[in-house]
């Protein structure tokens, strides 16, 4: 878990612990101790319910990725998006003037490569737009603001739909599995039996089920791009149980 927090972009982690509040409460628990009742079936619902918003979260973050990554590619008439330095104000794009040479980089496949300065220059540009929108990003969340829960409650509900419909057979499975796995059985009868635990400890449950259903889409888009490429499957990586 404690992998997943420092890896994850900072407001997937904290749309995850607002969910998790909001369903379970903000009693702190060195005070309170607070019991959960319910039937297994109830239980595998939940364990559902919120896997699948872990896979719609990654659906978000994809999407907002994706936006600002199209942001930051030069436009027709901007050879580079803006950047800051220091605290002076500049305009957006620039110009090249008088730059020539080459760029040398170990490619650790094919060996040395050339790359042009100025372009050189270009793609350094844009990953610096990028990390100032993640620091953005992370500021905001600081502040109380969340770039993914903005994101889907300004979705229609057709359109928050269609960031859990992508979930193909292999991910249904796998989800039922976990929960069938963490429950102890698939019987319908069984699952009918009361089961009770604290809240803290349902909170971590949740919250771990909620970062598979984030790893399963993860896995997911990686292992339809390796087939489109026609690429051997890579080594799935999911939270430690």
């Amino acid at each position: 878990m404690d992998q997943f927090v420092q890896r994850a972009p900072a407001q997937v982690v904290d749309a995850m612990r607002q969910t998790i509040t909001n369903m379970l409460g903000t009693l702190p628990p060195q005070f309170f101790d607070v019991s959960v009742s319910t039937i297994g079936e109830n239980l595998a619902q939940m364990m559902y319910s919120v896997m699948m918003t872990g896979y719609m979260f990654r659906n978000a973050q994809y999407r907002i990725e994706l936006k600002t990554s199209m942001a930051a590619l030069p436009s027709a008439d901007q050879a580079t998006p803006s950047i800051e330095l220091s605290t002076a104000k500049y305009a957006d794009g620039n110009q090249k003037v008088a730059i020539s040479g080459e760029v040398l980089r170990w490619n650790e496949e094919t060996g040395v490569e050339a790359t042009p300065a100025s372009e050189y220059i270009e793609s350094l540009e844009a990953e610096v737009a990028l990390l100032k929108d993640k620091l953005a990003a992370l500021s905001r969340v600081n502040e109380g603001r969340n770039d993914v829960l903005d994101y889907l409650k300004g979705l229609e509900p057709t359109n928050l739909q269609e960031l859990t419909s992508t979930a193909g057979p292999d991910v249904l499975e796998a989800m039922n599995a976990f929960i069938y796995r963490l429950i102890g059985t698939s019987d319908a009868e069984e699952l009918k039996a009361p089961s009770e635990t604290t809240a803290q400890e349902l909170a971590r449950l949740l919250y771990w089920l909620m970062v598979v259903g984030y790893s399963l889409r993860t896995m997911e888009v990686r292992f339809e791009m390796n087939r489109s490429l026609g690429l051997p499957p890579s080594a799935p990586e999911l939270p430690p149980a």
